[in-house]
C-alpha cells in the first residue's frame, strides 16, 4: 500500500519471543488493521516469524522481522561478560536508531510490558527525537535494575489496557499522567465470521458425545493460566455431573512449559480425568471450538491483563466462567458472566455444578454476554491509540 504525505509512520513492535502467539498479538493486528490510513502508515515489527506476518502483508501492511538481530543480542546475553553485555547494548540501541531512521518513523508503540523494551527501543527513539510509547499488557519480574526503574518512567506515555494494568504502573512509579487507559476491543461481527465449521462438526472431530456438556478454555498452557485450577475443580464434581462434561484447553505449550503440562497430564491421570478432558494444542481454528463449546473456562491465577479470550467468547454469545480478578472483572457483569477466585477451585466447581445441567441458565448468560461485549469494541480501541498518537505528533 502507497504512503500519502499525510500519514505519519507508526511503528508497533510486539516484544514477545518465546515461540507461542497469544491475545497481545492479535490486539497489535487489529491495532495496525484498524487504524485510518489517511492518517497513519503502519509499520509492524516482530521478534520471531509467526502466523499474523501473512495476514498483516494480506492486508496490505509494511512487516518487519528481527530475528537475527535479536539471535546476536542474546547470545551476547547468554554468555557475554559484563562488557561485552553492555557493549552490545549500546550497540542495540544503535540498531534501533538506524532501523528508526532508515524507515523514516514518527512514533513508535511498543507491545507487551514497558520493562521489556525501556532499555533498548525507548532511548532509540528519543535519541532520533521521536515519541515512544508502550502498552501495559502482561506482567514482568517484579526486580529491575536502577537503570531501568528510571528508564521504565520515561515513556511519553503508557497505554494501560484495564484499570488493573494501571494500578501495576502505578505501582511501577509512574507518573498517573503518563497513563491512559484504552481497553483492548474486539470486532465482534469480524470475529463471528470468522467461524468456519458448524459446532456439530467440530464436537464430533473432538469425540464430543451427542448430549455431552462442551467446556472450552482457549490460552497458552502456562501456570499463571491456571488449567490446574481447571483440573482441581473437575476432580471435586459429582460423579454425575462429571459424567455429562468434557473439558477441551486449546493452546500452545512454550518449551520453557513442558514440564507444566507434563504435570497437568500426570493430574489428569491420577483423578481419573482421561475420559473428560484433552489437550488439542495450538489451532489456527480457535473460533471454531469456541463456537461449539457449551461454556467457556477463564482461570488466570495471576491478575488478567485483560482477557481478549472473554471477547471473543462473549461475541459467540457463550456462558463464561472467569477468574475474578484482573480485566476479566471489570468486563464481566453478574448477568453476562460468573466470577470465581481462583484460588479456591471449589468456587468453579460450583458453578459448574449448577449450569452444567441448567441449559436455561447457561442461555442467560450467553445472552446477556453478547450485548455486553459491544461495550468493548475495536472502533473504540483504535480511537483511543489514534488519540494517542495524535496527542504526542502535535506535542512534537
Amino acid at each position: 500500500m502507497s504512503q500519502t504525505p499525510a500519514q505519519r509512520r507508526i511503528l508497533l513492535m510486539e516484544s514477545n519471543e518465546d515461540h507461542t502467539v497469544g491475545g497481545s498479538y492479535q490486539a497489535l493486528f487489529d491495532l495496525a488493521t484498524g487504524l485510518d490510513r489517511a492518517q497513519f502508515h503502519p509499520v509492524v515489527l516482530f521478534n520471531q516469524a509467526n502466523l499474523f506476518v501473512p495476514r498483516l502483508q494480506a492486508e496490505g501492511i509494511e512487516v518487519h522481522l528481527y530475528e537475527s538481530e535479536r539471535a546476536i543480542e542474546r547470545a551476547v546475553h547468554r554468555n557475554g561478560n559484563r562488557l561485552l553485555k553492555l557493549r552490545e547494548m549500546a550497540r542495540a540501541i544503535g540498531r534501533r536508531r538506524q532501523f528508526i531512521s532508515t524507515h523514516a518513523i514518527d512514533l513508535v508503540h511498543l507491545n507487551n510490558h514497558p520493562v521489556f523494551t525501556c532499555d533498548d527501543w525507548l532511548p532509540a527513539a528519543h535519541l532520533e527525537g521521536i515519541p515512544c510509547i508502550v502498552n501495559a499488557m502482561g506482567e514482568a519480574p517484579e526486580e529491575h535494575s536502577r537503570v531501568k526503574r528510571f528508564l521504565v518512567r520515561r515513556y511519553d506515555r503508557v497505554i494501560a489496557i484495564s484499570e488493573h494494568m494501571r494500578s501495576r504502573m502505578r505501582h511501577l512509579g509512574i507518573a498517573d499522567e503518563r497513563i491512559t487507559t484504552v481497553y483492548l476491543g474486539l470486532d465482534a461481527a469480524a470475529y463471528r465470521a470468522r467461524v468456519d465449521r458448524r459446532a456439530d462438526e467440530v464436537r464430533r472431530e473432538a469425540g464430543v458425545a451427542p448430549g455431552a456438556i462442551l467446556a472450552v478454555m482457549v490460552g497458552n498452557i502456562r501456570p499463571w493460566k491456571g488449567q490446574h485450577v481447571v483440573l482441581s475443580a473437575l476432580a471435586q464434581l459429582p460423579i454425575e455431573v462429571r459424567g455429562r462434561l468434557r473439558v477441551l484447553f486449546v493452546g500452545a505449550t512454550a518449551p520453557g512449559e513442558v514440564e507444566y503440562e507434563a504435570a497437568l497430564r500426570q493430574t489428569v491421570a491420577r483423578e481419573g480425568l482421561e475420559g473428560i478432558v484433552q489437550f488439542v494444542g495450538a489451532r489456527r481454528d480457535v473460533p471454531d471450538f469456541v463456537n461449539a463449546a457449551d461454556i467457556c473456562l477463564h482461570a488466570s491465577v495471576t491478575p488478567e491483563p485483560f482477557g481478549l479470550v472473554i471477547l471473543e467468547a462473549m461475541a459467540l454469545g457463550k456462558p463464561l466462567l472467569a477468574a475474578a480478578c484482573g480485566g476479566p472483572a471489570e468486563i464481566l457483569t453478574p448477568e453476562s458472566g460468573v466470577l470465581f477466585d481462583p484460588e479456591r477451585p471449589e468456587q468453579l466447581t460450583a458453578a459448574l455444578a449448577r449450569l452444567v445441567p441448567d441449559e436455561a441458565a447457561r442461555a442467560c448468560l450467553g445472552r446477556a454476554a453478547r450485548e455486553r461485549v459491544t461495550r468493548f469494541s475495536l472502533d473504540r480501541n483504535v480511537a483511543g491509540n489514534a488519540q494517542v498518537y495524535r496527542e504526542l505528533l502535535e506535542r512534537r
